[in-house]
């Protein structure tokens, strides 16, 4: 990435940049999740009353 010379470039460098960044987060929330959905475990036994 070249430097920026002038405060304009300064300026039109950081625009690119965060247009960039906002880009990616917005592709990122709205794409599927990659995780499988969880499966409920089953219901554990009720255990038998101790003497």
């Amino acid at each position: 990435m070249e430097k920026a010379k002038t405060p304009q470039d300064k300026w039109q460098q950081w625009l690119s940049f965060s247009a960039f960044t906002l880009a990616g987060v917005a592709l990122e929330g709205s794409m599927p999740p990659t995780q499988p959905q969880l499966q409920q475990a089953p219901k554990a036994k009720k255990w038998r009353a101790m003497p």
